[in-house]
């Protein structure tokens, strides 16, 4: 009886340890080789600034900074909110982010909403979630708000 408890323990520790790769590993200074060799595999996808350096990132919640072929910073996704009742769960992530001082980046976040007529993920209008599952709860569809845009073309 405790034998396939303690496996699927073991089995569940180790596959939490080998989501995280080696990014636990990394630290400022490394080479571009060390940090692949360290991860086991190149990034997914990078984004170059104009100073030379490089965000690498490992899927959406981990990136490094490079600046010349050096391992400058790195960061991870951060879950800033998080509700969870029975009925309803709430996340609120900040993605990872990596760009060098003095360049200025938009901080990507995505809420996912998790409830009993489905799950909301992306960037989440709260007013338009509510919309949605009233429209979900009574069947029918919200009507369009009107908009600020002139009815007549200007002159």
């Amino acid at each position: 009886m405790r034998l396939p408890f303690l496996t699927a323990a073991l089995a569940f520790a180790s596959a939490g340890c080998a989501t995280s790769g080696g990014f636990d590993k990394l630290y400022p200074g490394m080479s571009s080789q060390q940090v692949v060799e360290a991860m086991g595999n190149g990034p997914s996808r990078a984004q170059e600034f104009p100073d030379k350096s490089t965000a690498w990132y490992y899927g959406e919640d981990r990136c490094v900074l490079m600046r010349e072929d050096k391992l400058v910073s790195k960061a991870t996704s951060e879950d800033t909110a998080s509700v969870d009742t029975p009925i309803v769960s709430v996340r609120d992530t900040s993605r990872a982010l990596c760009a060098p001082e003095g360049y200025a980046s938009k901080e990507k976040r995505e809420q996912e909403i998790e409830t009993p007529f489905g799950t909301y993920k992306g960037n989440i209008d709260p007013s338009a979630a509510v919309k949605k599952v009233k429209g979900m709860v009574t069947g029918k569809e919200a009507a369009p708000e009107k908009s600020e845009q002139a009815t007549t073309p200007a002159p």
